[in-house]
């Protein structure tokens, strides 16, 4: 890998800082990079400068052609060992489920039963000549569902029975199912390589 400045830039106003346009070779390709580096630096000593941070630029160049990479905030050898180990991201397909036993409840018994009821109807006919406003009824049948009841005796503070009372028959019912437990699901997923983009 080498570094090669192509060209510096002094900022007006700026005590500090100076940019720097570099080409970087690496692996027989050339990317180019635009960087702050301190103002203080010229000649052999810039030179030395953007050499000693190789590592930086490595980095960036990996951050840059794999986007999305499991090790992108990881160290430069950790990046390197997950593009040598194929560029693959772990991606959990299936979250891990903790065991829940079922959830019942108690509510009232129903049953559906036959209710007659009349219903009416007003019409306006012609008769005679005449409109007359007619009201008939008929009876219907129809299914409802009603609470099942029960009838129990009924006793004063004494222990007298005194009568008979009415209650609901209840029953019981599951809420939600019991749940088994389950591993978490991954797969592998390879993170394609894109087109370097240079910073400048």
């Amino acid at each position: 890998m080498s570094i090669i400045i192509d060209n510096i830039k002094q900022v007006d106003g700026e005590d500090r800082f100076q940019h720097i346009w570099i080409t970087v070779s690496m692996d027989s390709e050339k990317y180019k990079f635009q960087s702050s580096v301190p103002k203080s630096l010229t000649g052999d000593a810039l030179q030395a400068y953007a050499d000693g941070i190789e590592d930086f630029y490595k980095r960036e160049l990996l951050r840059n052609m794999y986007g999305g990479a499991d090790c992108y905030d990881s160290s430069l050898e950790d990046f390197e060992a997950w593009v040598s180990a194929g560029c693959k991201n772990t991606v959990v397909t299936t979250p891990a489920v903790e065991a829940s036993d079922a959830v019942t409840g108690e509510r009232q018994k129903t049953k559906t039963v036959e209710v007659e009821e009349e219903v009416s109807n007003t019409e306006i006919v012609k008769e005679d000549g005449k409109y007359v406003e007619k009201t008939t009824t008929e009876t219907v049948t129809k299914q409802v569902e009603q609470g099942v009841t029960e009838e129990v005796d009924l006793y004063n503070e004494d222990g007298e029975k005194i009568g008979k009372h009415i209650i609901p028959v209840m029953e019981s019912y599951e809420v939600s199912p019991a749940v088994e437990a389950a591993n978490a699901v991954t797969k592998e997923v390879v993170i394609e390589k894109k087109t370097w983009v240079d910073t400048h």
